[in-house]
C-alpha cells in the first residue's frame, strides 16, 4: 500500500498527497469522500471550490422549509466535464470546507517553506 502525505480531514472527506518511498508527490491533490476519490492538480482544485460555491449560491433557496438542506440533492460540476457529483447543501457546505482548508494548508504549507522561511 502507498503512503499518505495528509492534508485535512473533515467528517465529510480527507485530502492528502500521495507518497512515493519518501518523497512526497506535490503536483496532485487527492481527495476521498463518500465512496468517491477525485485526483487533481492545484488549479483544478481551486477551480472546483469555485464550482462549488457558484452551486451552493444557485441552489440554497429555501430559507423557512427545514428540511431543504438535507433532503435534496443538486449537481454540482467538477473540472472534469465527465463527472459531477449529487450532494445535498449539508454536503455542499462540507465539501466546500474539506477542500477551501485544504487550498489555504497548501498554501501555508508552501510559504512556511518557500518565501517565508528564513
Amino acid at each position: 500500500m502507498k503512503e499518505i502525505h495528509p492534508i485535512y480531514q473533515n467528517e465529510f472527506g480527507v485530502s492528502f498527497f500521495w507518497k512515493l518511498e519518501k518523497d512526497i508527490i506535490k503536483d496532485k491533490i487527492q481527495l476521498v469522500f463518500k465512496e468517491t476519490g477525485l485526483q487533481m492538480n492545484l488549479e483544478e482544485l481551486i477551480a472546483f471550490k469555485c464550482l462549488i460555491e457558484e452551486s451552493y449560491g444557485q441552489n440554497y433557496c429555501c430559507d423557512e422549509c427545514e428540511l431543504k438542506v438535507n433532503c435534496s440533492k443538486y449537481l454540482v460540476k467538477t473540472p472534469f466535464n465527465e463527472v459531477d457529483l449529487a450532494l445535498s447543501i449539508n454536503e455542499m457546505i462540507l465539501m466546500n470546507n474539506l477542500v477551501s482548508t485544504t487550498l489555504f494548508k497548501i498554501d501555508l504549507e508552501n510559504y512556511l517553506w518557500g518565501i517565508g522561511r528564513n
